[in-house]
């Protein structure tokens, strides 16, 4: 072997690293992107999954404030249909009944009654005079409806 050969065969392991070197470089970059895309790929996924139980766990809370709602008519219904009953004390039995009706002699009532031909206060009605929808005033003054009433010349 000679001289040129062993030159020639370390030139060309140089050049196969240089190559080799090259080409790992270029893998490399493919697997940042690769790594990148990876992890784009798994934040999406755990956004997605926030987003789907932030939907759900606002799912469960409006069934929850409908069924409170629903819980919260109900029993107001039940109170007003409660509360428009009497009490039972407020029943009578048959012989209460009949003693108030018995002891009943004249039922009183709350309206107006119209007294039978009472005469009203003495009124005159030769004296008395309509209102009068007007000032009173002298015959020379201005009235209230004309249109300089009310506006004084100014003093020189």
């Amino acid at each position: 072997m000679s001289l040129t050969s062993v030159i020639l065969f370390l030139a060309g392991v140089a050049s196969g690293a240089f190559g080799c070197f090259l080409i790992m470089r270029a893998s490399r970059s493919e697997s940042s992107i690769e790594r990148q895309l990876r992890e784009l790929q798994e934040e999406f996924t755990a956004y997605r999954e926030n987003v789907n139980q932030h939907f759900n766990n606002t799912a469960k809370l409006v069934n929850k404030l409908t069924k409170d709602y629903i819980s919260v008519q109900k029993h107001l219904e039940d109170a007003a249909e409660s509360f428009t009953q009497p009490p039972k004390s407020f029943k009578l039995n048959e012989e209460s009944a009949e003693q108030l009706e018995k002891q009943r002699e004249e039922f009183l009532t709350l309206e107006a009654s119209s007294p039978k031909e009472e005469e009203d206060a003495q009124f005159d009605i030769a004296g008395a005079q309509p209102p009068k929808d007007y000032a009173p005033k002298a015959p020379s003054e201005k009235g209230t409806l004309a249109e300089d009433y009310g506006l004084h010349k100014p003093a020189n």
